[in-house]
């Protein structure tokens, strides 16, 4: 046995358990992928750590581990294509299509696990990432402050896009909103506030989760800005200038904007 093959059995494992966590985010699922393939993996992993560590691994072990992983990941793989395939799925990706929110409040839960409607808080504070996207060598990290500030306006105009992220269909096809009832329960010292008697969208609680979630494509709502009176945030550190100068800039940038600038004191 190669130090190639344990690389693509380990690899091979990883993918396996991509798909326990994409099985479980869905209700029809979600116990099965607990109790059954969860059980499943640790019990393969389980093996084949212990072989390798009392130098017992065959190559016959690993043709075995092989075969089973890739029938589990076709059974798997079969079983997500088939929720997505349903006519409830089906459904509530029109909903969203269409951004009909009652019908995404009846239908969602069907489809997502641990997922219910709540009565929105009296207000909701949306992120705003002050990120450029640039992740290479010699490039910004962060948006300055006039790209923010042109960010933040457009957005205040024209609704919150919601871009899809993920590589697989499960972490694409439902786009949302993270929001909290706190602005110090989002991961950016910029957020936008929304009152709910302006919220027309439906909000959900995932269970065990702290922050809620508005499933749309585009949010349209009277919004403010508020900006945090300083970030600890270690991320921070790699802008050029201190997070208050970045503030004031912002503030500056929107103020030409003629978008008002409400605070925030971070507690602690």
């Amino acid at each position: 046995m190669s130090a190639e093959q344990l690389i693509a059995l380990e690899a091979a494992l990883t993918e396996l358990s991509t798909l326990y966590t994409a099985a479980r985010t869905f209700a029809a699922l979600r116990n099965r992928a607990e109790t059954v393939l969860l059980r499943q993996l640790l019990d393969l992993g389980s093996k084949l750590r212990h072989r390798l560590r009392t130098a017992q691994l065959s190559q016959a072990d690993v043709d075995r581990a092989a075969q089973e992983i890739l029938s589990l990941r076709a059974a798997w793989g079969a079983e997500l294509e088939a929720v997505r395939a349903s006519p409830v799925y089906r459904a509530a990706q029109a909903a969203l299509a269409a951004d009909r929110q009652e019908d995404l409040a009846r239908l969602l839960p069907q489809v997502l696990a641990a997922i219910d409607v709540v009565q929105p808080p009296s207000t909701l504070f949306l992120p705003v990432s002050p990120s450029s996207g640039q992740r290479r060598p010699g490039a910004s990290p962060f948006l300055s402050a006039r790209q923010c500030a042109e960010h933040i306006a457009e957005m205040l105009a024209t609704g919150l896009l919601v871009e899809e992220t993920g590589s697989e269909w499960w972490e694409r096809d439902w786009p949302c909103i993270v929001c909290a009832d706190n602005p110090e329960a989002l991961d950016t010292p910029i957020a936008l506030r929304l009152e709910r008697p302006d919220c027309r969208a439906t909000v959900f609680a995932m269970n065990d989760e702290p922050t809620f979630r508005i499933f749309t494509r585009r949010l349209r709502a009277p919004m403010v800005v508020v900006l945090a009176s300083e970030a600890s945030d270690e991320w921070w550190q790699a802008y050029e200038d201190s997070y208050r100068v970045f503030h004031d800039a912002l503030e500056r940038e929107l103020a030409t904007r003629g978008v008002r600038v409400y605070g925030w004191r971070v507690s602690g």
